[in-house]
């Protein structure tokens, strides 16, 4: 399923009405892209008692798809070192560092 109506596109999977994987896509336009627009996915979580059924691959496959037909000229994630390997699997490269700043405490 999905929710659609603004910069982000929500994607969920449902097994018999509960919630057991979500991930998001994030358009973003960049200046130096002369406005062109990059997706970033998001929050993407699979129910622990839902593992192992694939449902991380048909997100992030859902997703792809999604920031592919909004024309971006890239989908980009940020992701654990743990978790590094199955993005790989989804076609993903590692690329460049990410950082970050917090304002409230993790």
């Amino acid at each position: 399923r999905e929710i659609s109506d603004g910069p982000e596109y929500v994607y969920v999977i449902e097994d018999e009405g509960a919630l057991v994987a979500s991930g998001t896509l994030v358009l973003e336009r960049k200046f130096t892209r002369s406005c062109g627009t990059c997706g970033h996915i998001e929050d993407v979580v699979v129910d622990a008692n839902a593992r192992g059924k694939d449902l991380g691959r048909v997100l992030i496959e859902g997703l792809t798809l999604a920031a592919e037909r909004a024309n971006c000229y890239k989908a980009i994630l940020d992701c654990s070192e743990a978790n590094a390997g199955f993005y790989e699997k989804c076609g993903y490269a590692r690329k460049e560092l990410q950082m970050a700043r917090y304002f409230v405490k993790p």
